[in-house]
This record gives structure tokens, C-alpha cells and sequence, in this order.
């Protein structure tokens, strides 16, 4: 029997110097990853205060990131209905007045705005003398007027008063004066609507006759029976016994029977007719457990034995009816 011993390998063991430096190397080396973990963990800490903080403030700006309402300004409108930061607002005034202030406002990070609060002043037309011959210039809304010297007339007093002296028969309601304007040293005269510019300088405004100009019958007539011509417009009319219709236009028959407007007496019956009414009296025969019978496809439909109704309104119709008793015929009449 043969042991076979395996061969060992011997080898010498570290000193105690060598191992104690080793350790102190580990140690360095695990004080130096302590701190790397200890300083990010710091610059991880400060990064999500800095997250919560900006988060904080965005919520807060979120609930409350805009500006007071603005309010357009008297005789002017506002332009733009976003009132976020950032964010304009533009004012314009209506015509015949002027802008006194900034044109647009701006809405700041201080959700405050931008300038001051626009007003719309009326522009002075008479600060450009457009009276002339001594006339005196009255500032009026969106126009103004002249108040000639003696001898003269017209919108700015530019001719004498006998060559612009109007007619007796063109005054009145349908005859206004004109509105003038100056409009880049341009005199320019305006009348109301239903008027037009007539006469000499355009200092008259005569009423259009709009009855004239869309006569009865034509297409686009206005009034389907009647125009009659008021100043600056028009009516129309119907014809008596008829009502206006709600669109002006048209007229309807006034149903004096339903609305109580006659004159019929209680043993008078009402007939509405085109324009008008009719009391019309039926004398019956005095038969007992008599009954009334229609024998006309004409006949009124309320019949038996409760008058009321309408008549046919074509001329020449008849309502016939007779009186019957145990089944025979005892009378008839027409209306």
C-alpha cells in the first residue's frame, strides 16, 4: 500500500505592519465613499426643498395669475377679454371722441397693469374754425353746427342768406338741417336715416317719400294696402273694420262678434264678415220637441239649436235650414 501525500504549498504570513496599513487603506477608502454618499444625499435633500418650494409658488400663482377685470371706458370699447399675465388689453373710442392715454395695457408679473385707465374725450370740432363769415361754431356729439352772422346761411355760413333762403312750402317736419363734420379739412354733411342732402351747399336734409319709392303692387312693395309717408319713415294702413298684423305689413279682419264690438241686439245673432258684421234675426216656428237640421253644405257650424258661427265670405252663398217635428218638414228658411 502505497500513501500519497498531496504536496502543500507554505507561504508566509503578512506582517503585522503590512496588515494594520491594508486596514487603514480600506478605512480611507470607506471614509471617502461615506462622504461622496453623505454629499449627495445633501445636494439630493436641497434639490427636492428647491422642487417644493417652486412647486408651492407656481399653485399659489396658478389659483390667482391674473388681473383685475378692466372696464371699457365711457363712449369707447375694450379690445381683448384675457386678463392673464402677459397678456394686452386694447381700448378704442367710439366716433366723434378721442383717445386721452395709452392705447393698450399690458397685464404684469405684479398681476397689476401697465399705465393708467384710458378715457374717451369728445373731439372739438370747432377747434378748426370751420364757421366761416363771423359764424359761431356749437361742439355737438360726433358734429357740430354754425350759428351764422346776419346775411349769411348754410352748414358753415359760406353763402348769403338770399340765395339759400329755402321756400315756405319745402319747411316743416320733412325738411331738417343737415350735420356736419370736418374731416381732414373736408367739410362733410350727414343727415338722419329716412332723410337725404338736398339743396344748395348740402345744408338741407328733405325726408325720403318711401311710399314713392316702392309704389303699390310692385315687387317689394311695403305695405300690402296702404303706405302712408311719415317724417324720416313710413306706415302702413288697412282699411276699416281691418288690424295692422305684426309685420307691419298686412292686415287682418277684426272679428267683431268674438271681441263683443257690435251692436246685436240678444235675439240677434252676430255674422263676422270681411270688414265688418251682419245682425242677423231667425224667427222660428213655435213647435214643441222641435230640433234643427242642417240642409245646406253651407250651413253654420254651430247648428243645432245653438246659433253662432261665420258666414261663407263669397257673395251669393246661402245657409239653408228647416224645422222638423215627428219627421216631417215644417218650415224653411234662408239667411
Amino acid at each position: 500500500m502505497i500513501l500519497v501525500i498531496p504536496s502543500v504549498l507554505f507561504q508566509d504570513c503578512p506582517s503585522r505592519q503590512e496588515i494594520q496599513g491594508s486596514l487603514k487603506q480600506v478605512q480611507k477608502l470607506l471614509s471617502a465613499h461615506e462622504a461622496s454618499y453623505l454629499q449627495s444625499l445633501r445636494n439630493l435633500k436641497k434639490k427636492i426643498n428647491l422642487l417644493q418650494s417652486s412647486t408651492g409658488k407656481q399653485t399659489t400663482r396658478a389659483i390667482n395669475s391674473t388681473c383685475p377685470k378692466l372696464d371699457a371706458p365711457i363712449n369707447g370699447r375694450k379690445l381683448g377679454k384675457s386678463h392673464g399675465v402677459g397678456h394686452e388689453v386694447h381700448v378704442l373710442c367710439d366716433p366723434g371722441y378721442e383717445l386721452v392715454g395709452s392705447e393698450s395695457r399690458v397685464c404684469q408679473e405684479s398681476l397689476t397693469w401697465s399705465g393708467q385707465q384710458p378715457t374717451c374725450r369728445d373731439i372739438n370740432e370747432c377747434a378748426s374754425s370751420p364757421c366761416q363769415n363771423g359764424g359761431t361754431c356749437v361742439d355737438e356729439v360726433n358734429h357740430f353746427s354754425c350759428v351764422c352772422a346776419k346775411g349769411w346761411a348754410g352748414a358753415t355760413c359760406q353763402t348769403t342768406a338770399a340765395a339759400a333762403t329755402l321756400p315756405a312750402a319745402t319747411t316743416g317736419p320733412f325738411v331738417r338741417p343737415s350735420r356736419c363734420t370736418i374731416v381732414q379739412g373736408t367739410t362733410h354733411c350727414t343727415c338722419e336715416p329716412g332723410y337725404t342732402i338736398s339743396g344748395r351747399d348740402s345744408n338741407t336734409c328733405t325726408d325720403i317719400d318711401e311710399c314713392e319709392l316702392f309704389h303699390n303692387g310692385q315687387a317689394g312693395r311695403l305695405c300690402l294696402h296702404t303706405c302712408v309717408n311719415t317724417p324720416g319713415g313710413y306706415r302702413c294702413s288697412c282699411p276699416v273694420g281691418y288690424n295692422v298684423t305684426r309685420d307691419g305689413r298686412s292686415c287682418k279682419d277684426i272679428d267683431e262678434c268674438a271681441i263683443r264690438q257690435n251692436n246685436c241686439t240678444k235675439d240677434q245673432m252676430c255674422i263676422n264678415t270681411y270688414g265688418g258684421f251682419q245682425c242677423i234675426r231667425v224667427d222660428c216656428p213655435k213647435i214643441p220637441n222641435a230640433t234643427y237640421v242642417k240642409t245646406s253644405p253651407m250651413a253654420l257650424p254651430r247648428w243645432r239649436q245653438n246659433w253662432g258661427g261665420t258666414l261663407p265670405k263669397k257673395r251669393g252663398m246661402k245657409v239653408e235650414a228647416h224645422i222638423e217635428h215627428k219627421g216631417q218638414r215644417k218650415g224653411l228658411f234662408r239667411i
